[in-house]
């Protein structure tokens, strides 16, 4: 969620940019690097980008099901209620090393 990233002083990122994935305990996973990024409402997120990014059974449903509950949470940390108009990252990415 995009309001998340200023709350916590984190860069949005950006086309080129390199990341590397840790697991819950810290490791490194691998490295990324973002390919497209747009920002759009949550109602806006297209069937496409929730296939792309590969969760559960690739649909808009499980997308928006999945990833409701995480913002409602988030949300709650920094006293926010979470609605469909609030803007979401859509980050797609290379894995550039495993």
């Amino acid at each position: 969620m995009h309001e998340i990233y200023a709350y916590d002083n984190e860069k949005v990122p950006e086309a080129g940019d390199h990341s590397i994935i840790i697991d819950w305990d810290g490791n490194a996973k691998c490295i990324i690097r973002t390919t497209d990024i747009s920002i759009v409402p949550f109602k806006e997120v297209s069937a496409e980008f929730a296939a792309t990014e590969g969760e559960g059974d690739k649909s808009l449903e499980y997308w928006r099901n999945a990833h409701l509950e995480f913002f409602e949470e988030e949300c709650e940390k920094i006293s926010k209620t979470f609605n469909e108009d609030m803007l979401v990252v859509c980050e797609v990415f290379e894995v550039v090393y495993q």
